[in-house]
C-alpha cells in the first residue's frame, strides 16, 4: 500500500508539477537546444541568432525561446491574416479571422513576461507559456468543430506550437520549488478565509440604463476605462440592477478592473449569439469566442454580484454566456447562465466562489487552471435525446499548469430539468476535449442524477487525462461503478488532493488574499 501512494505521489508530481531531479542552471546553447522536445526546431531558430557554445543560465535560455516564438507567433499571424485575405469565400473564413486575433493575443501574453512591472514569478511565467498553447489549441479546435482539419494551418504554425512547447519545459526547470504554487499548505491554519474587506472605494464610473450613472452600457464602460491615465490602477465600475443586452469585450491591454452589480438576477448581462448564427462572421463555422456575451481578456478582473447570460437557449448548440481569458481573475457571487458550452474557461489562473452555473453539455470548459468553491452546479432540461456534462476540459500538454477543481460544490439538476428527469439519461461529471484533460471533483456533494461511471470519452482522450475524486459524498458519489481507465484516480489521501486546491493548483495565497475575495486554500474540516 505505501508503495502504491508512493508511486501515484510521484505521478502527480510529474503529471501536474514535472520536475528534474537535477537542478541545472547554466549550460551551452547546444546543449540547452538537446534538452528540450523539439530540439531541431530550437537549433534553427536560436541558433541563427546566438552562438551554439554560448553559456547561458536558465532564465536567459527561457527568455530566448520565448522571444524567439513571440517573432514566429507575427509571422503565423500575417500568414493567417494573409489566407483569410486571399479567400474570402473559403469555408472557415470567420474562424481564419478569429485566429488572427488569437495569435495577437498570444504574443501579447507572451510578451508580458519581459514586463518588469509585473515582476513575474515562475508561475506566472509556465502560466503565460501555458496560455499560448491555449490560443493555438482554440484555434485549431474551431476548424475541428465544423469537420475542416485539412488547412494549412498546422503547417504554417508548427514551428510556432514547438517553440512554445519547448518554452514550456524549460519553464517547469525554471520554477522549481521555490513559487507560491509549490508552498505545502500548512493544515493547521488552512480553514481560514481571507479577512481583507471586499472592494468598497467608490466606483470610478456607474452604468445605468435610466441615465442616472455616466454610461448606458457596460461596453462604454469598458471603453472609458481603456483611456484611463493610469491603466496599472484598478478600475471600478459599478452596474446598477437591469438587463443590458450587449455583448461585452475586456480585450487584453485593459487589465485590473472590477466590475460590481446589485446582486445575481438583479444586474443582468445577457446576449444570444450561438454558432451557426447568420449574424456573425463566423456563420456555421462553430467559432466559440465570438458567440460570448461576455469576454475578459484583461489581467486581473474582479465580478461579483451579476448575471453573466446566453439565451440562444438547448437549439443553439454553443453558445457561450461568459468567456474569460483573464489571468488571476475572479468571480464572486456571480452567476452563469447557458445550455452548451456556458463557461468558456480559457485560460490562466481563474477562481470562482458561491457562484450559479447553469448548462446541459460540457457547460465548463477551455484550458485555464480554474477552482470552482461552493459553488451551484446546475443541470438544465436538454433537447430531447441531448447529453448532460459537466465539464469539458482541453489540456493538451502534460506540463501545462492549468486543469479545473470543484471543491465544496452542489451538483445537481436544475428546476427545469426536475420534474422530467426519468426522460433523460445520466449525467457525466466530464470529459476530456484534450489528451491532458484535468479535472477533480473533491468535498462536493453529487446528486443521484450522476452516472456511476462517472466520466464520459467521446473523443478518444482518456489514456492519458488525469481525473480524479476526493471525498465526495451524496446518493451520485460512490467511487465503486466508475470507469475502470487507468487515467481515473480515487483519490484517498490528502497529500495528493491538495495539489489540486487554490493554495497549490492557483498559487492562491499570492494574489488572492488582495481581492478581499474569501477563499479556502485547502480543505474544509471534514
Amino acid at each position: 500500500m505505501a508503495m502504491n501512494v508512493l508511486f501515484l505521489i510521484c505521478f502527480i508530481l510529474t503529471f501536474i508539477f514535472p520536475c528534474s531531479s537535477e537542478t541545472i542552471t547554466q549550460g551551452t546553447l547546444s546543449w540547452w537546444c538537446g534538452q528540450t522536445p523539439h530540439h531541431q526546431t530550437c537549433d534553427y531558430y536560436l541558433g541563427r541568432n546566438f552562438s551554439a557554445t554560448a553559456t547561458i543560465t536558465t532564465r536567459e535560455f527561457l527568455e530566448m525561446t520565448v522571444q524567439a516564438a513571440i517573432n514566429d507567433a507575427h509571422v503565423v499571424r500575417q500568414q493567417v491574416h494573409e489566407t483569410e485575405s486571399k479567400y474570402p469565400n473559403a469555408p472557415g473564413k470567420g474562424l481564419w479571422s478569429s485566429c488572427v486575433d488569437y495569435f495577437d493575443g498570444l504574443a501579447f501574453t507572451l510578451n508580458m513576461i519581459f514586463d518588469r512591472t509585473f515582476n513575474p514569478t515562475p508561475l506566472d511565467i509556465q502560466t503565460w507559456i501555458s496560455a499560448g498553447i491555449a490560443y493555438i489549441n482554440v484555434c485549431e479546435k474551431g476548424f475541428e468543430l465544423i469537420n475542416m482539419t485539412n488547412t494549412i494551418l498546422p503547417v504554417i504554425s508548427n514551428n510556432l506550437t514547438e517553440l512554445i512547447t519547448n518554452a514550456l519545459a524549460i519553464s517547469v526547470l525554471n520554477r522549481g520549488s521555490d513559487t507560491p504554487g509549490f508552498v505545502d499548505l500548512d493544515y493547521r491554519n488552512e480553514y481560514k478565509l481571507s479577512n481583507i474587506k471586499l472592494e468598497s472605494k467608490q466606483p470610478n464610473v456607474v452604468v445605468a440604463q435610466d441615465g442616472s450613472g455616466d454610461f448606458r452600457t457596460v461596453q462604454d464602460a469598458i471603453n472609458a476605462a481603456s483611456q484611463r491615465a493610469q491603466p496599472t490602477m484598478r478600475f471600478v465600475i459599478y452596474v446598477k440592477a437591469g438587463i443590458y443586452t450587449e455583448n461585452v469585450v475586456i480585450p487584453n491591454p485593459v487589465q485590473y478592473i472590477t466590475m460590481f452589480g446589485d446582486g445575481i438576477n438583479k444586474t443582468i448581462i445577457t446576449g444570444s449569439r450561438h454558432a451557426g448564427d447568420d449574424t456573425l462572421k463566423t456563420a456555421n463555422a462553430g467559432d466559440l469566442k465570438d458567440t460570448a456575451t461576455f469576454q475578459v481578456w484583461g489581467l486581473g478582473f474582479i465580478a461579483r454580484d451579476m448575471t453573466f447570460r446566453n439565451t440562444a437557449g438547448p437549439i443553439g448548440a454553443q453558445a457561450v454566456a461568459l468567456l474569460s481569458g483573464s489571468d488571476e481573475s475572479v468571480f464572486y457571487r456571480c452567476s452563469f447562465e447557458g445550455y452548451q458550452d456556458t463557461l468558456f474557461a480559457f485560460s490562466n489562473r481563474q477562481f470562482y466562489k458561491e457562484c450559479k452555473i447553469f448548462g446541459t453539455v460540457d457547460f465548463i470548459f477551455g484550458d485555464a487552471a480554474a477552482v470552482f468553491q461552493d459553488c451551484g452546479i446546475f443541470f438544465r432540461r436538454p433537447l430531447p435525446g441531448g447529453g448532460l456534462v459537466v465539464t469539458a476540459n482541453s489540456r493538451k500538454l502534460h506540463n501545462e499548469s492549468s486543469g479545473f477543481t470543484m471543491q465544496g460544490c452542489k451538483i445537481t439538476a436544475g428546476d427545469d430539468l426536475k420534474p422530467v428527469l426519468g426522460q433523460y439519461n445520466k449525467a457525466f461529471l466530464g470529459r476530456p476535449w484534450g489528451p491532458y484533460a484535468l479535472t477533480v471533483y473533491m468535498q462536493n456533494y453529487l446528486d443521484n442524477l450522476i452516472d456511476p461511471q462517472g466520466w464520459l470519452d467521446s473523443w478518444g482522450n482518456k489514456e492519458h487525462c488525469y481525473y480524479g475524486e476526493y471525498q465526495n459524498y451524496g446518493p451520485g458519489s460512490s467511487t465503486k461503478n466508475r470507469v475502470k481507465w487507468r487515467s481515473f484516480h480515487k483519490i484517498t489521501t490528502k497529500k495528493i488532493a491538495h495539489y489540486f486546491t487554490v493554495g497549490k493548483l492557483l498559487g492562491g495565497n499570492h494574489w488572492l488574499p488582495e481581492t478581499g475575495v474569501p477563499y479556502i486554500p485547502g480543505f474544509e474540516n471534514k
